[in-house]
């Protein structure tokens, strides 16, 4: 099983799609926490600045069940990415402004980097976990990728608020 199966489909939730003339916000997303955080900072950054939002999930192996061998693996993976879909829904049903939520495969990092760069996105927002091998193996990798790719504002937002 390779990270970015081609079992999961990319997907695109309808939202009121940017036009080519509005100022676009491009963010990362997963279910973790910090993926959270950087959802809801974006949209409340979108709303001051009055932007579009392009929420945009990059399947990877936490999308997956463990076993690739069970018998419903790509109805759980089906499932999964619905709920992460579902997820973003839930927490702009109520945001004022256009926004698009696609699923992607391939490099996070290189995904968030294009499709901002096809859409002449103002920033790129991603969260970062703040502790952990996790957060370093998954979100860390992605952040350090991005700024030493970076071609337009990125926003790094923690998982939970200083103290």
């Amino acid at each position: 099983m390779s990270e970015h199966d081609e079992r999961v489909p990319q997907l695109d939730l309808p939202g009121p799609a940017p036009g080519p003339a509005e100022t676009l916000l491009v963010v990362g997303y997963d279910r973790h926490p910090a993926g959270r955080a950087a959802l809801v900072t974006a949209a409340d950054l979108a709303v001051r600045l009055e932007a579009s939002l392009l929420v945009v999930h990059v399947v990877d192996l936490a999308d997956h069940p463990i076993d690739p061998d069970a018998a419903d693996w790509d109805t759980r993976a089906q499932a999964a990415a619905a709920a992460e879909r579902d997820e973003v829904g839930v927490v702009l049903a109520d945001h004022p402004l256009p926004w698009t939520s696609l699923t992607r495969r391939g490099d996070p990092a290189r995904q968030l980097l294009d499709l901002a760069g096809q859409h002449h996105a103002m920033m790129i927002v991603v969260g970062a976990a703040r502790t952990g091998l996790s957060a370093h193996l998954l979100t860390g990798s992605v952040v350090k990728h991005l700024t030493r790719h970076i071609d337009r504002p990125i926003l790094i937002v923690p998982d939970r608020p200083a103290c």
